[in-house]
């Protein structure tokens, strides 16, 4: 049958065709096993309708032989009747409706060898349409795969890596030396921090004994001054 023909190109002759101009394999594979389906779905309509002839046939097959037997029957009636024309027109019937048993039955052993054989290339292809979309799955992990490592091996391409690991080395370099820099400022300000305040205090310190002092010679000048005063007066 066409249709089987039709199914056939599409598993043999489309395929390489497809194959050749393919560029995404994975919708590639989803529109060849929709097109499958596609044909299979047509291909079990037109199996469905020879089903249906081969019934027709069958039918007309049963009908005719129940009819061959009635007119049988109704011929023995008529010579039991003495009734030489009815048995002779029921004779004439049986005998025309036994050469459309041979006709039908025929027909009907043709249709149902027709469709026995149609039947078995419609389970071969629905076989083959399970098998390849069971081995779909497997390609399109394969293809999911292929894909990965297409993009990353275009971003290893794209991006210079070595530039890259430069670039990372001397920015730690750089921070490395900004830690450095502020450890050290750190330290300074907490030694010469301590030593100023230090260096505050004893002067604080050094400007009170100062202060204190002046006032103690000046309290002693004081004192040398009367004592004198006095001397001289009692000596007088």
């Amino acid at each position: 049958m066409a249709i089987f023909k039709r199914v056939r190109d599409i598993t043999v002759a489309s395929i390489h065709e497809m194959l050749d101009k393919v560029e995404d394999p994975v919708a590639m594979l989803n529109q060849y096993l929709r097109d499958l389906e596609s044909e299979i779905s047509k291909a079990e309509l037109a199996v469905s309708r020879q089903v249906a002839i081969e019934k027709k046939w069958k039918a007309l097959v049963e009908e005719f032989e129940l009819r061959v037997a009635k007119r049988g029957r109704q011929a023995e009636l008529a010579i039991d009747h003495g009734d030489e024309k009815i048995a002779r027109q029921a004779i004439e019937d049986k005998q025309f409706s036994e050469a459309k048993v041979q006709e039908y039955r025929a027909l009907y052993e043709s249709t149902k060898e027709q469709v026995a054989v149609l039947l078995g290339q419609l389970k071969e292809l629905k076989d083959k349409f399970y098998e390849l979309r069971n081995k779909k799955f497997h390609l399109v992990s394969r293809a999911n795969v292929a894909k990965a490592v297409k993009d990353i091996n275009q971003a290893l391409v794209t991006i210079d890596t070595e530039s890259a690991a430069k670039g990372f080395a001397r920015i730690e370099e750089k921070l490395m030396m900004m830690e450095a820099d502020s450890q050290a400022l750190q330290h300074i300000r907490r030694v010469y921090g301590e030593t100023n305040f230090e260096n505050l205090h004893n002067a604080e310190k050094n400007e009170k004994v100062e202060l204190e002092l002046e006032k103690l010679k000046a309290a002693r000048n004081n004192d040398l001054t009367v004592e004198q005063e006095t001397r001289i007066a009692n000596e007088n």
